[in-house]
């Protein structure tokens, strides 16, 4: 009998994301098959997989990655659930940008991984030989280095989707004017690269930041979307699921946030135009 036979869907209005992590990134639980199963009962129309990609030697961001050594069981767990499963799924990574991998991502990831898409996670800027997480180090004189590094990512061709792209909001709580021209260099580079943005589901459920308008998530950030939705962007809401319980319910709970603040959103899976992977 298939896993997912004995699952009967939920009257709910099909929901798609393409940001969902399993244990293997480390600091993720469950197995894709979990996931599945959720997404399952909780009524999906489309799942991509886009766990934390590996680099050479494991010797970079080592406590929160995949291991090299993983990929191939990540590739082959995502996969065999292709043939029971009611919904396409799709295997993918979620990347940062950092020039000296070009050729990792495009040969690696790209090339050798057979990855079918890449999410672009823009966490990290450098600074004095090292990476610094930018929602801790939000200082003023690390902007213009993160603002650099995060419009020549989306140069590059690499990336399909941009998630969490106002994470660094996180840290930058003032939305005074060198912010907002950060903000609308990142929105004008997403549009003109053709780059659907996520509205992330995983940063309504973290503490609370003090901005400008009083409490809020520190991301997703109001003013950032409505800036995003005036300037005319593709804007879509993922889980950026890290339990199989959120891998649907996240970016149900994105949507929900998106209609409150009156954000038109678009569905992931129609937006990225993926081949079909439905078996007949």
């Amino acid at each position: 009998m298939s896993l997912f036979a004995w699952v009967a869907i939920v009257p709910y209005v099909n929901t798609s994301s393409f940001h969902t992590h399993t244990r293997l990134c480390k600091h993720a639980s469950g197995e894709p098959a979990e996931y599945v199963l959720q997404a399952t009962k909780d009524g999906c129309s489309a799942l991509g997989f886009s766990d934390h990609c590996p680099y050479p030697d494991d010797a970079t961001w080592p406590g929160s990655r995949m291991s090299v050594r993983d990929v191939s069981l990540y590739r082959e767990q995502v996969l065999s659930l292709r043939q029971d499963t009611p919904f396409p799924i799709y295997y993918g990574f979620e990347c940062e940008w950092f020039p000296l991998y070009e050729s990792w991502y495009r040969d690696f990831i790209r090339g050798e991984c057979g990855a079918e898409y890449v999410v672009y996670g823009s966490h990290w800027v450098r600074d004095a030989g090292e990476f610094w997480y930018i929602p801790e180090a939000a200082e003023k004189r690390l902007l213009g280095s993160y603002l650099d590094l995060t419009l020549q990512a989306l140069e590059t061709g690499l990336y399909d989707l941009f998630a969490h792209p106002d994470i660094f909001l996180a840290g930058y709580t003032r939305m005074d004017s060198d912010i907002q021209n950060a903000c609308q260099q990142i929105i004008a580079s997403a549009i003109h690269h053709d780059i659907p943005m996520e509205i992330n589901g995983l940063g309504l459920k973290k503490p609370f930041v003090c901005g400008d308008s009083g409490l809020r998530p520190p991301y997703p950030v109001r003013e950032f979307w409505e800036m995003a939705a005036d300037m005319g962007a593709k804007i879509v809401c993922c889980s950026d699921a890290h339990r199989s319980e959120d891998v649907i319910a996240g970016a149900r709970f994105a949507k929900a946030q998106a209609d409150e603040w009156g954000i038109q959103t678009m569905d992931p899976y129609e937006v990225l135009g993926l081949p079909s992977v439905l078996y007949p």
